[in-house]
């Protein structure tokens, strides 16, 4: 069982603090003032059932994302919920035909890092790769939110994300290097639905 001073010990460059984050949208930079959560995708690796005899395996064969979720405050001139409309509005014509644009024309990179306990360092960070807001979600008011600052929900979907730098100052990380992939049997699916 591990003591108190192998947990000071594995602890020597201090725990991570969840409040001790940056998030970089393209042309808000008031983005991350406003931005009071968000989270750090994730990946699951989806798979097939292979039996072989009497043995059963779970064979992957692509993988997929959850969306990521930013929660801003609002200010008195709704920042970031127009910015996210206008964003949202980029995505098809608002007139009578509805026609989508292309999905190059519309996606933008958002890097989410999580930063030093004492700097403006970034110890992990990734980017996401083609993402767009999917969902908008209500705002609510209410009688009872008196002295509260109006919240919004925004939810992004993105085609794939990789790893920042860590250890640079915020702001500067790229990539150490490509993440790992596979050619695509083809009709195989791989990575955010996109099938090659």
């Amino acid at each position: 069982m591990a003591t108190i001073e192998n947990l000071k010990g594995a602890f020597s460059q201090g725990p991570a603090l969840p409040n001790r984050y940056k998030i970089m949208i393209p042309g808000m930079p008031e983005g991350d003032v406003f931005c009071q959560a968000t989270n750090l995708p994730g990946r699951q690796i989806t798979t097939n059932p292979r039996t072989i005899g009497m043995l059963t395996q779970k064979m992957p064969y692509g993988f997929i994302f959850d969306d990521v979720n930013l929660l801003f405050l609002l200010d008195g001139s709704y920042t970031m919920k127009t910015y996210f409309e206008e964003w949202q509005n980029s995505i098809y014509n608002e007139n009578d035909t509805y026609e989508l644009s292309y999905k190059n024309e519309y996606t933008r990179e958002v890097n989410i890092e999580q930063l030093d306990k004492e700097s403006e360092k970034s110890i992990y960070g990734v980017k996401l790769k083609g993402a767009f807001p999917v969902t908008i979600n209500p705002i609510e008011l209410s009688d009872g939110l008196t002295g509260q600052v109006t919240q919004l929900s925004v939810q992004l979907a993105f085609t794939d994300w990789e790893k920042l730098s860590s250890g640079a100052p915020s702001g500067s990380g790229r990539s150490s290097g490509s993440p790992i992939r596979r050619t695509a049997i083809p009709g195989e699916t791989l990575g955010g639905g996109v099938t090659e």
